[in-house]
């Protein structure tokens, strides 16, 4: 029944990205049954789905930006990626994967500080942002601020409890995840 939901949750976001935006009850059933998944499997499809939405920009002009600041990033481009997602964040400051994609490639280059700020302007727009939020533990966990970094980690995996990262958390003996 699930791949059911599954597949009609993803033709649907598929014939119409115009509405896979957050806030939609598509996506909001998608995050809840994410909450809730059983098993590793249904929880990839599941985030995949979560992913699809939040790369679907609000409309062309956007879409496009992103694309490129993809494009880009795919080449190793990151300065250019930036520069793009500059502008995408300019037009379309409330597109929440706008700040994650950048707040990545200020990862990627090394900005700490700059892809912390990123993250946290993600997380003020979809709280929920397990990509957002599992970036974030990794990078307090780079800065030595491992309480944070726990705590960010297990605040991710209440969204997405199969993250690859929880292999990260410190957990009192006979604790089990």
């Amino acid at each position: 029944m699930l791949r059911h939901i599954l597949a009609a949750l993803t033709a649907f976001a598929l014939a119409f990205p115009a509405l896979a935006q957050s806030g939609d009850a598509e996506y909001e059933e998608l995050m809840t049954q994410l909450a809730h998944s059983q098993s590793e499997g249904e929880a990839r499809l599941l985030s995949e789905l979560i992913w699809q939405h939040w790369l679907t920009a609000p409309d062309d002009q956007s879409q496009e930006l992103l694309d490129e600041a993809l494009d880009r990033r795919a080449v190793g481009d990151t300065s250019g990626a930036i520069a793009v997602l500059d502008q995408l964040i300019e037009g379309w400051p409330d597109y929440a994967e706008a700040w994650n994609q950048r707040a990545t490639m200020y990862f990627m280059a090394g900005d700490l500080e700059a892809s912390l700020a990123d993250v946290e302007e993600v997380l003020a727009l979809e709280p929920r942002h397990f990509g957002a939020l599992s970036g974030k533990a990794m990078i307090l966990m780079m800065q030595d601020e491992t309480d944070a970094a726990q705590n960010t980690l297990r605040e991710a995996l209440r969204y997405h409890p199969w993250l690859s990262e929880r292999a990260l958390l410190t957990e009192p003996e006979g604790v089990d995840l």
